[in-house]
């Protein structure tokens, strides 16, 4: 039997001037949103320092480019599959999307906007010729594409994606995420242990606590999701930024003392709102519905007592499958409600809402209506 050829990927590299990806895109040549293309977001500080890069002629990293060619019709496409946020930052900045630093150290560029250049196109000409090396794999399968990645990004891959964004993020979120976590309290909600500390997982998840305050709505869990979260709020002070930081941190604040309070109590968080996901639906029923001081003894007790039936409840394949749960009412169907979506994929968003809604119902029976109007 003879050996098959090796595979080998084909690739061509080069360099190119800032202008040759501008008329690409101009020509809808450009796809910058291919299915194998690895998610990536960046800071308006990333993008300032980028074109920092390219002003001062600085050398930046290859663009990764797949290149297609249309049989019928000979049409060329260039799907990125890596670079899409140098490529983007460009199309923002000659669209007048950011301006440079204001610290940029010349005044001929300090928090410059590219139409304030339209008197001066020589300084147009360092963007327009600045040179980006360029590596085209040219007829590549989508298999050869993400092995090339793979390998690329063999290393980073040892780390958990809450470990990447502590070494890609140091703006004002993840700061106060990460100083967060080394509050007592978390340890008492069984959130901050040694091993989750030991991989940034207590970090991650209260992360995912913040999310529900910062968007006022609770989502599916996504790693992009979150890498997302922590760009938009990376720099409150950014002149694009509307992120209020004492209205998060007092909302923030209000819900987990609020779980202070309950744990207190009735060690209401460790024993009874355990795993994580119960802790996710408890924590947006607070922010949604906030308790006072009066009602958090009445609060606890009824609680426990849902949770606690939710253990109980045995679900068979019939009550999980019947949308209606046909039989139950009040209590027996929110409890029924709650176990079945605690099963499965817990962190899918259809599971969350389920929950919220069946605890809710439960809890919060005179706030039902108004929080429907919200989802």
């Amino acid at each position: 039997m003879a050996d098959e050829p090796l595979r080998r990927v084909e690739r061509v590299v080069t360099t190119y001037d800032v202008t040759w990806l501008l008329d690409l895109h101009k020509n809808g040549q450009l796809d910058l949103d291919p299915a194998y293309q690895r998610k990536s977001v960046w800071t308006p500080k990333d993008r300032r320092f980028f074109m920092d890069t390219v002003f001062r002629n600085y050398p930046s990293p290859a663009i990764f480019l797949h290149k297609t060619i249309d049989d019928s019709t000979g049409n060329t496409t260039y799907h990125v599959v890596d670079g899409k946020q140098r490529i983007l930052t460009i199309l923002m900045y000659v669209t007048n999307r950011f301006s440079l630093a204001e610290d940029f150290g010349d005044r001929n560029f300090d928090g410059k906007r590219w139409g304030d250049f339209d008197a001066h196109p020589a300084i147009k000409r360092l963007l327009w010729n600045y040179r980006i090396t360029i590596e085209e794999l040219d007829d590549a399968s989508f298999p050869d594409i993400n092995d090339v990645f793979s390998r690329l990004n063999k290393n980073a891959n040892k780390l958990t994606a809450q470990e990447l964004r502590h070494a890609r993020f140091d703006g004002w979120l993840i700061t106060f995420l990460e100083d967060e976590a080394q509050t007592p309290v978390w340890k008492s909600f069984k959130i901050r242990t040694a091993a989750k500390e030991k991989r940034m997982m207590d970090v991650q998840n209260i992360s995912e606590l913040a999310a529900i305050i910062l968007r006022d709505e609770i989502s599916g869990f996504s790693q992009d999701d979150l890498d997302q979260l922590y760009a938009d709020h990376d720099d409150p002070s950014a002149e694009e930024s509307e992120f209020d930081t004492e209205a998060f941190i007092q909302s923030f604040s209000r819900v987990r003392t609020t779980l202070e309070e309950l744990e207190e109590r009735s060690q209401l968080v460790s024993q009874s709102a355990q795993p994580f996901f119960n802790i996710y639906t408890l924590w947006a029923a607070l922010h949604r519905t906030p308790l006072d001081e009066g009602e958090l003894d009445v609060f606890a007790h009824r609680y426990t007592e849902f949770m606690n039936a939710v253990r109980k409840f045995e679900l068979d394949d019939a009550t999980a499958e019947a949308p209606t749960f046909r039989n139950l009412t009040g209590l027996d169907l929110a409890v029924a409600k709650y176990k079945a979506a605690s099963v499965g994929a817990t962190t899918d968003e259809p599971k969350r809402r389920e929950r919220l809604v069946a605890l809710e119902s439960a809890l919060f029976p005179q706030a039902k209506s108004t929080n429907d109007e919200d989802r």
